[in-house]
């Protein structure tokens, strides 16, 4: 008997397979699902068939094995049917193990589409015709979504659930991000939600049903969470399960990497003090505007170029910064655990004639002088600022004095005889070259190794850490950890030692310059 031919028998006796299951079963909606299972032990079993004579007589044992086996499955698991009649929730309780409440349990498993046929179905009381309307898709589909739906739920009930340790014990991320454009990852990762089903499918991947187990939470509240993760690439779907795409550093490995590294904060520190030492009359001498500060602000002025410097030299080769699903290039990672020598942030901004503000924020304890965030994504206040630092004698008009006053009182702005000043080290774009010149040729000569080191040591450190499809991207978020390792420590240790000082000059931003572009 060939394909077609099979195919046509089995149409034709369907309607006699579904009598017979009726009259065994006591809903209709067990009928439907014995004789789904009939039909296809039919078709599997297909190739034992004779020939045509033959496939009654196959039909029926085939139709009773399947009924023994229905039966004696239905006796050892007494499950609960779906009826319009389900209890609300402040009857039910997690300790309850009835049949009621493990279908409600399995409910909020379904993945959505099951889920939403059946609810509209069963709870609702809408027809196959409706819920085909509702959902855009044909009655059939409806139909088998009704059935797939009854057969997940019963086997559901009769296994044993456990709620993972996300559920009691939740994590807490902290989004980092370093590379171009805004910080679109900071703001998307705030919902814990998402935090938990990214540490779930961390080192292990896993299904819906399986996330949702993992942290507690039913499926109906990860869906959105899960297909906006999935969006934005922060987890990836390999067939049914999905795995993180971002590194996440556990504190377990943070507090590694920082006992690793320590014996090189200090190094960096002595070196860094010399160098200062050693070239602050040369750095006056250039002659930018500002070289007549005080010896403090001069000394973080020198200190914020050259941590500039050391953060964005000597990156491992192979490390080429991604691009993000919001279009921009950056590298995305959590932690799980901030480091508290985390103190500093870098940013710069360009005005429209191609000046750019340079920040090195100092924000411990609230003690820093300077924002970048006073500036970030206004581009009238850089224009304007910007235009002062040229000594451009512009006109501003009201609206453009308002903004004026806010970085008078922000302290970036100084009003003298009916002029304003800045109060930042300016610098042209020959002197700016120059400095940066001799300070690489340091870096190079002095630190570089240290460096280096540092990354290799902290991408060994990072990769036992992370899982296998994860790993082309440990060396690159290992150089991103050298801010805290090379950078915010150092500098810590440089403050801790007077060598640095926060407290401030009333009238000089020590921290922010401006290069001017010709």
């Amino acid at each position: 008997m060939n394909e077609i031919e099979l195919h046509e028998k089995i149409a034709e006796v369907s309607k006699t397979i579904f009598s017979y299951c009726m009259a065994k079963t006591p809903t209709r909606e067990e009928a439907e699902d014995l004789s789904q299972d009939i039909l296809y032990e039919l078709i599997k079993s297909a190739k034992n068939i004779r020939d045509d004579k033959a496939v009654y007589a196959f039909m029926w044992g085939v139709a009773g094995n399947v009924y023994k086996q229905w039966y004696r499955k239905k006796i050892r698991n007494n499950t609960c049917e779906l009826t319009e009649d389900i209890p609300s929730d402040d009857v039910l309780t997690e300790d309850d193990n009835s049949d009621i409440y493990l279908l409600r349990r399995e409910l909020t498993l379904l993945s959505e589409k099951y889920r939403k046929a059946t609810i509209m179905y069963y709870i609702d009381g809408r027809s196959c015709s409706e819920i085909s309307s509702a959902l855009a898709i044909s009655e059939s589909m409806v139909k088998y979504l009704l059935f797939k739906s009854r057969k997940i739920l019963k086997e559901g009930m009769s296994m044993e659930r456990n709620l993972g340790e996300l559920s009691y014990n939740p994590k807490t991320l902290i989004p980092m991000y370093n590379g171009e454009g805004p910080n679109h990852f900071w703001n998307f990762m705030q919902s814990k939600i998402k935090q938990n089903i990214v540490s779930a499918c961390y080192n292990d991947a896993l299904t819906v049903q399986q996330i949702s187990l993992e942290t507690g939470i039913p499926l109906p509240y990860l869906d959105n969470e899960i297909k906006e993760l999935e969006n934005r690439k922060i987890i990836i779907k390999d067939g049914n399960y999905y795995k993180a795409n971002v590194i996440i550093i556990t504190e377990e490995c943070t507090d590694e990497i920082d006992r690793a590294v320590a014996k090189y904060h200090d190094q960096i520190a002595d070196k860094i003090e010399l160098f200062i030492k050693e070239k602050m009359q040369w750095y006056k001498e250039i002659g930018f505007t500002g070289c007549d500060f005080s010896e403090n602000s001069l000394r973080w002025q020198m200190s914020a170029i050259l941590f500039r410097i050391i953060f964005g030299t000597y990156s491992w080769p192979n490390a080429e910064v991604p691009k993000t699903a919001w279009g921009e290039r950056a590298f995305l990672w959590c932690l799980e655990k901030m480091n508290t020598n985390h103190t500093f942030s870098f940013c710069d901004q360009d005005s429209k004639k191609q000046d750019r503000m340079y920040f090195f924020d100092y924000w411990k304890n609230g003690n820093g002088k300077g924002n970048h965030h006073d500036f970030y994504g206004n581009d009238r206040y850089i224009n304007i600022f910007c235009d002062i630092c040229r000594c451009n004698k512009t006109t501003f008009s009201e609206y453009d004095l308002e903004a004026v006053a806010e970085m008078i009182k922000k302290g970036y702005i100084i009003k003298e005889n009916d002029e304003y000043l800045t109060s930042v080290v300016t610098y042209t774009v020959e002197q700016h070259k120059t400095i940066l010149c001799v300070m690489e040729d340091f870096i190079s000569a002095e630190l570089a190794s240290i460096i280096k080191e540092m990354d290799k040591t902290a991408a060994q450190i990072l990769g036992s850490h992370t899982p296998k499809h994860l790993q082309d991207q440990v060396k690159g978020i290992a150089s991103m950890d050298r801010f805290g390792n090379a950078v915010c420590i150092p500098a810590t240790i440089l403050i801790e030692r007077q060598f640095l000082s926060t407290a401030w000059h009333p009238l000089e931003m020590p921290t922010t310059y401006v290069v001017l572009n010709k």
